[in-house]
């Protein structure tokens, strides 16, 4: 599995749902995933 930054989404400036991929996860890539 994929580790995240956080446990949980946060909310970000928009009021949109984000989260991150742990960069150990992803061979030193961080993604952002982004919820409208």
């Amino acid at each position: 599995g994929l580790r995240l930054v956080n446990e949980t989404p946060r909310t970000g400036i928009d009021g949109a749902k984000i989260a991150f991929i742990h960069p150990k996860s992803t061979k030193n890539v961080l993604i952002e995933f982004y919820e409208e």
